[in-house]
């Protein structure tokens, strides 16, 4: 299921609801519901509002020709749904972009389907704890990676048919096509841009497994694009005895692994042919969650409430300037690290790399 964000007109048309909570609720149990949306529960459930109109015209569609807009795939985290991150795809609408945001069934929390059956989420599709060295399960991966391409694919389609029941058709821009994802589907937008050269450009929020944000190829080689990861920073607390007796591994040894897992991290951002950044930010009173709107509708008080915005909106501000420079060919100052908020640890960039040549 794929709900898709577009700039559009004031309409006075019907307000997107921000989740069918009531079918939800109904699939979950108050329990259930309340076990996975946690201290967001209650605003969810006592009507969320977006700012989008259902089917609206286009931005400036009227008796205009139509001006193509990038586009951006969202893949959600792992367990999570696409309608938890409207803040993110409400913001890049707002800036000109087309996003087509997925929920993978089985794997997302609920999937409710047209006509009102869902899809619950299937725990043998999803793979076990990661290693400390980082295997995850490919199967998987290589499945919401085929969701982003498969949706690519639907949108293409859409485009060149001009379908008049899609307002955002005739605007869709082939060539000009970014994926990007949170935590498990950032490591998936990582894998569908190294499996699909028609995305142009790649942001993953927060998803690595030992610190890697994709897997590199037999040459040791990346993707052919530009990759962007913004993180949070690692805990700078190293293991415990117990924790070492745990892993049967000694502190020398836990230390080179360490080394190494480092080492893999900047192999994959030197690795690419666009070049790359990290964006690094603070772990200090955040969350992995704070990529999504989760922490900002679960907040207990005022000052908690601006906390979780300001982060959000600094991940906001950094996706923008990514996709603006690669698919909107705007130099963007803030990649440089001469601007940029408090929050923000530092911003490495990555020259262009070559691939190795057998």
């Amino acid at each position: 299921m794929v709900d898709v964000w577009y700039p559009a007109d004031p309409s006075s048309g019907a307000i997107a609801p921000y989740l069918d909570a009531q079918a939800f609720e109904k699939a979950l149990g108050t329990t259930g519901f309340r076990d996975q949306f946690r201290g967001a529960s209650d605003a969810i459930l006592h009507g969320v509002k977006t700012h989008a109109t259902i089917g609206a015209p286009f931005a400036g569609s009227a008796g205009g020709k139509a001006t193509r807009r990038p586009v951006l795939i969202f893949s959600p985290g792992g367990g999570m749904v696409r309608e938890a991150y409207a803040a993110q795809l409400e913001d890049l609408a707002s800036h000109g972009y087309i996003i087509a945001a997925i929920s993978h069934p089985f794997d997302a929390i609920l999937v409710v389907l047209p006509g009102g059956k869902s899809i619950e989420y299937d725990s043998k599709r999803w793979p076990t704890i990661p290693s400390l060295e980082g295997v995850v399960n490919l199967n998987q991966l290589e499945w919401h990676a085929e969701d982003i391409r498969f949706v690519l694919d639907q949108l293409i389609a859409a485009h060149d048919s001009a379908s008049p029941e899609l307002p955002f058709a005739p605007y869709i821009d082939p060539q000009s096509v970014g994926a990007f994802g949170h935590s498990f589907g950032g490591m998936a937008a990582a894998r569908a841009c190294q499996m699909d050269s028609r995305l142009k450009a790649c942001l993953d929020q927060d998803g690595v497994a030992a610190k890697q944000p994709y897997s590199l190829g037999p040459r040791g080689w990346g993707m052919d694009q530009a990759f962007m990861l913004i993180e949070r920073a690692p805990s700078a607390t190293s293991l415990s005895d117990q924790e070492l007796a745990q892993l049967k591994l000694t502190r020398q040894k836990a230390d080179d692994l360490l080394r190494r897992i480092d080492e893999k991290h900047k192999d994959a951002l030197r690795n690419t042919g666009k070049g790359s950044y990290d964006v690094v930010l603070t772990n200090k009173n955040t969350s992995h969650m704070d990529f999504s709107d989760l922490s900002i509708l679960g907040a207990q008080t005022a000052a908690e409430f601006q906390m979780r915005k300001e982060f959000l909106e600094v991940v906001e501000e950094y996706t923008r300037a990514f996709f603006s420079e690669y698919l909107g060919g705007r130099a963007e100052p803030l990649l440089d690290g001469s601007a940029g908020s408090g929050l923000v640890v530092r911003v490495e960039r990555f020259k262009p790399g070559k691939p190795t040549i057998d």
